[in-house]
Formats: structure tokens, sequence, C-alpha cells
């Protein structure tokens, strides 16, 4: 048996090698396979805002659901820094997961940067579960986890 290694792009070879995967993994899982039908593809928003009296964004929280896995993934949050340590992302944060709740997630995760806030989403129950070292390079990404139900 022979064969050749081709290198380079191939648009073709690319969806048929995607198209390989997926199928392995549905015939390999049940919950994968689930998450693949047409009903289950899309995620669903879930967002917080914070404004001011002049309607100036103060802070926000926002990500999305995949109900048939019952899990929700935070995006983006960010809180103006003259209004930080004053429970202001706490609230976002409560907000975006309670509507998780409310579709039964289970659980949340998120990524977060050394310079960013990783010891603010540990004291909210966040734990980490793996660290990408030097992504992007010179820093430190965390992946974090909650249970939304502990």
């Amino acid at each position: 048996m022979t064969w050749q290694i081709d290198v380079g792009a191939s648009e073709l070879l690319e969806d048929r090698l995607t198209d390989r995967l997926v199928a392995h993994n549905q015939a390999a899982s049940d919950a994968i396979r689930r998450r693949f039908e047409r009903d289950n593809l899309r995620a669903q928003a879930v967002q917080a805002y914070a404004v001011d009296e002049g309607g100036q964004l103060l802070g926000g929280c926002s990500g999305s659901t995949v109900n048939v896995w019952r899990w929700l993934t935070i995006d983006t949050m960010w809180v103006d820094p003259s209004r930080r340590r004053q429970g202001l992302g706490r609230e976002l944060l409560t907000a975006v997961e309670d509507q998780a709740r409310g579709r039964e997630c289970r659980w949340a995760k998120l990524n977060t940067w050394e310079f960013q806030a990783p010891e603010f989403y540990e004291r909210l129950g966040y734990a980490v579960y793996g660290r990408e070292i030097d992504y992007p390079p010179g820093h430190t990404n965390f992946l974090m986890r909650k249970d939304l139900f502990a």
C-alpha cells in the first residue's frame, strides 16, 4: 500500500476531512450526535449590561448557551475601571448565570488571561481546569469552569 502526502490548501479536502471527523464523532458518542442535529446547532445568547443615567456603558457580560449539553460559555466580560470593586461585575456575571440556570444549564466555562480577572472568577466559584502557557506569547490563558447548581 502506498500513499502520497500533499501539502497546501484544498477547500475540497478540508470539507471532506471535517465531514469524516464529524461522522466519526457522531458514531462514537450519542451526546455529540445530538449536538449536531439541526435543532441543536444554534447557540442562544445570554446578556447583561449596566449603563449610567446618561446611557453610558459601565459594564457587560455576554455569552451563549447550548441547551442540548446544558452549558454556558462566557465570551465577554468587562467593567469600566472606575466601577470595579463595587460589586457590578458580580451582578453582571450572576445575571448571565441566572439566565443559564433558567435554561437548565449545569455548568459554565470561560477563558481569562492573567492580566484580566482569574482571581475575580475564582472568588465567584470558578475553578481552573487548564492553562495555556505562553498563549499569546508572554501570557497565560486560564480555562475555568463552574458548576451552576453547587
